[in-house]
């Protein structure tokens, strides 16, 4: 059987705790949203600080 380096099916970690223990997943599946959620927004808010100028300069031009 062939070993592909990257796999689109996910093998978890052989010392990582099988996934039948769903104890002590919450907080650290509550902290990925977190951090995914704020990451998100972050984008988000860096997007539209990065087109406010040209934003600001079209209707400048406009007037």
């Amino acid at each position: 059987m062939r070993v592909f380096p990257f796999s689109l099916m996910h093998r978890p970690h052989p010392a990582s705790p099988s996934s039948t223990s769903m104890q002590g997943d919450a907080p650290s599946r509550l902290k990925r949203v977190f951090w995914f959620v704020t990451l998100w927004c972050a984008g988000v808010a860096g997007a539209m600080l990065l087109a406010l100028p040209f934003r600001l300069l079209m209707k400048a031009c406009m007037n």
